[in-house]
């Protein structure tokens, strides 16, 4: 069954790319999809639209079969949930330390203040050097610990479906190697990945899909 399918969909150009006409795009449990682009806005266009941060202008998301309704944002927390995104434009709340960043989620659908971080994203947060940094807030992390802090927001969501942008810069040189590992043991568990990586060696061993979009036509193998 699809996870998720997008038909007839056309958004608006973000930034210096084209936007992307009426395309058709389905994944399923097990694919591993790389996205290579004639421009790098278009593919960031695709992440964020298969994330939910960019709505169409036409066309249809279905989530499960489940048409997704985009007039109350309310309505799409539920499958937000479900969805890792791990890019350049993913942020922390400001006025929060991390420790309640990495909460937010569970606050919000357990309700519930009185939580704390589950073992295995505690885990997460000492192999990532930022165990020490959980009851500081953002501004205080540098860059690379701030990117370490979303990487383990968005995998301890357990998602459904990951998707992530040039992992080669996004994490630390000395953590790549953890990433790699990670992603490797869920990708055995079938979890369906889109991502843009100009590492070619990463590409060459992990996708087993292709999306090229070029003049705002995106075409899926």
């Amino acid at each position: 069954m699809k996870l998720i399918e997008l038909s007839d969909y056309t958004l608006a150009p973000i930034g210096q790319g084209n936007g992307l006409n009426q395309f058709y795009f389905d994944l399923s449990k097990g694919d591993v999809c790389s996205i290579q682009a004639d421009l790098p806005d278009d593919a960031h266009l695709l992440l964020k639209a298969i994330a939910m941060l960019e709505h169409p202008t036409e066309g249809a998301y279905r989530f499960m079969g489940k048409k997704i309704n985009f007039s109350d944002q309310r309505n799409l927390l539920p499958y937000k949930k479900k969805i890792g995104y791990i890019t350049i434009d993913a942020s922390m709340i400001s006025n929060m330390s991390i420790r309640e960043n990495l909460l937010l989620m569970r606050y919000y659908f357990e309700n519930s203040l009185s939580l704390d971080i589950k073992d295995n994203v505690k885990n997460l947060c000492a192999v990532f050097d930022i165990y020490d940094k959980l009851d500081m807030r953002p501004g205080e992390l540098r860059p690379t610990e701030l990117r370490s802090a979303i990487v383990i927001r968005e995998l301890a969501k357990s998602p459904d479906i990951l998707l992530f942008e040039r992992p080669e810069d996004f994490i630390r040189h000395e953590k790549f190697d953890l990433f790699v590992k990670l992603f490797k043991e869920m990708l055995l568990a079938g979890l369906p990945v889109v991502f843009i990586s100009y590492h070619t060696d990463f590409v060459k061993e992990f996708s087993n899909r292709n999306i090229l979009i070029s003049g705002g036509n995106l075409m899926a193998s």
